[in-house]
């Protein structure tokens, strides 16, 4: 009975696929979901014949029809009980029928190549003596559902936004800090467009990913400064979005931003004297030069430690507010922004946790959760 729970395209897939020495299942959590909607695949590979010593090598092929990621992988490395699971996050690009194919090699080898081959030492490696053998897995097929026409963004995000002032001078820039952020499927992208009317200066946006069973938080940071010679607007920009797990739209808004520059005449900025007058006397520039290395040179020499000791208290200051951040939190999707910015790997298993509690409902003090950081 507790097949039932599984499609039942899956039950007859790993009926087809079993075979004397090797049994394979695949489960899939949604086999109709909607364009870049999370899907976790789950890939269970048992070895059923106990008489040699066998190893798997096993992935979902590159396609251009999705996308997918290694979330978790659990063996059992036991000889002659050999047994894999893989976890992947998979994306479908498009609608329509999906097919998502594997490739996968089974070696077979014997318990006296095995011995040999770690007999050796660090100097005198011996390769393994195996047998390889091509799988050939049948692909999974999804029915993939169209997202509405017009969506920029699939999953559950927000937008927010800070200016540092409206009314600047010439030539003195505004800076502008834009934050994209929450479950989805998330690509780069410009959000403010280049106009006559400014200089804009930005980088690429900072962009952070983190894929786990239940989906991918992803985030979006810009940082704009902004320079005009008079009054400037930024364009508002409305971003449509669409939650797959709701099955609802909803739109993110960037607002107009209107800046007062006062304008300065372009004499005020400039020097009169465009070359100072040569000096006649001797030039004593370079010595001074010089000296000023010697300074430098002996002070790096004779301090080294007080420099260590400062940049050590630096780093110290840093890991005492992050921990007085998560002590203040109260709220478990709170504590869970804070940990996905820091994007450690130290907290992945808290954030496995607090993404348990937030989107599966899943029961757990943020006190205990806290204790696992």
């Amino acid at each position: 009975m507790k097949f039932l729970k599984y499609p039942l395209f899956c039950v007859l897939f790993l009926q087809l696929i079993y075979a004397n020495d090797v049994a394979y299942s695949f489960h899939l959590s949604k086999n109709n979901p909607y364009e870049k909607e999370a899907v976790l695949l789950e890939v269970n590979i048992t070895q059923v014949d106990p008489s040699s010593v066998m190893l798997f090598n096993f992935s979902p092929k590159e396609s251009d029809d999705y996308l997918f990621y290694q979330v978790d992988f659990k063996e059992n490395e036991k000889f002659h009980d050999l047994r894999q699971q893989y976890y992947y996050i998979l994306y479908p690009k498009k609608s329509g029928e999906v097919l998502i194919e594997f490739e996968m090699t089974k070696s077979i080898t014997d318990d006296d190549k095995v011995a040999y081959s770690i007999s050796g030492d660090r100097d005198n490696v011996k390769g393994l003596q195996k047998e390889d053998y091509r799988v050939e897995l049948e692909p999974l097929k999804m029915q993939v559902k169209k997202v509405p026409l017009d969506v920029d963004l699939v999953g559950d995000f927000t937008l927010t936004q800070h200016l540092d002032k409206q009314k600047t001078k010439t030539y003195d820039p505004v800076n502008l800090k834009v934050l994209l952020k929450g479950r989805g499927f998330l690509a780069p992208f410009e959000l403010i467009e280049e106009s006559k009317e400014y200089t804009l200066f930005h980088q690429r946006p900072k962009f952070t990913q983190f894929h786990t069973k239940v989906g991918t938080s992803s985030s979006l940071e810009w940082d704009y400064a902004i320079s005009a010679t008079k009054d400037f607007s930024l364009a508002k920009r409305v971003l449509k979005g669409f939650d797959p797990k709701r099955e609802k739209r909803y739109e993110l808004v960037f607002p107009r931003f209107n800046i007062e520059v006062e304008e300065i005449e372009a004499e005020k900025l400039l020097d009169k004297k465009d070359v100072p007058s040569k000096s006649k006397e001797i030039d004593w520039s370079y010595f001074f030069t010089f000296v000023s290395y010697l300074i430098v040179f002996f002070a790096g020499w004779l301090m080294p430690k007080e420099i260590l000791h400062f940049q050590k208290n630096k780093k110290l200051t840093f890991e005492e507010s992050l921990k007085q951040k998560i002590k203040r939190t109260k709220e478990h999707k709170e504590l869970l922004e804070i940990l996905l910015l820091e994007n450690n790997p130290q907290f992945s298993k808290a954030i496995h946790a607090l993404e348990g509690v937030v989107y599966n409902g899943e029961q757990k003090s943020l006190s205990e959760i806290k204790k696992m950081i």
